[in-house]
């Protein structure tokens, strides 16, 4: 019997999921490809995906050459059917930005190894939830050597 690797599980903030399909470069963008070649699982709920989507419609994110509508459309084949969904059962509020708290909650219900965000003064003061960690995506890939 195969041996199952271990994978580790992400929430990925809205900041770092952005910057990562735009750049293509540096530590957002080596996650995406981890998740991408299946060493980690992409873990999300509806109002994470609504709100990924949402932000690749704002102007200043459509002015980057790559996301185009056919773009989009992908990203969301994508969260449908590429990541894990997980269905929010917790009601943490712990965020000084209530907005961040269903990334605390989708953590929480999904069992997740890291929590991933560039939200210095929300999210990653808190530092864990729960016992998961909150990092920055710099540290998430020192921490899982991507």
């Amino acid at each position: 019997m195969e041996k199952e690797t271990f994978r580790p599980r992400l929430v990925i903030d809205t900041n770092v999921f952005v910057s990562g399909l735009i750049s293509g470069e540096g530590s957002p963008a080596r996650i995406l490809r981890a998740v991408r070649d299946k060493r980690a699982v992409h873990v999300v709920s509806d109002p994470i995906v609504e709100e990924y989507l949402r932000v690749l419609d704002y102007p200043r994110i459509r002015k980057f050459r790559k996301i185009t509508d056919a773009f989009v459309a992908d990203i969301a084949a994508y969260l449908v059917y590429q990541t894990e969904r997980v269905e929010l059962q917790s009601r943490i509020a712990m965020s000084p930005d209530p907005d961040d708290d269903v990334f605390l909650n989708t953590s929480v219900d999904g069992r997740a190894t890291l929590l991933v965000t560039g939200d210095k003064t929300d999210l990653l003061a808190l530092r864990a939830i729960e016992s998961i960690p909150i990092v920055s995506a710099r540290e998430a890939v020192l921490r899982l050597e991507f």
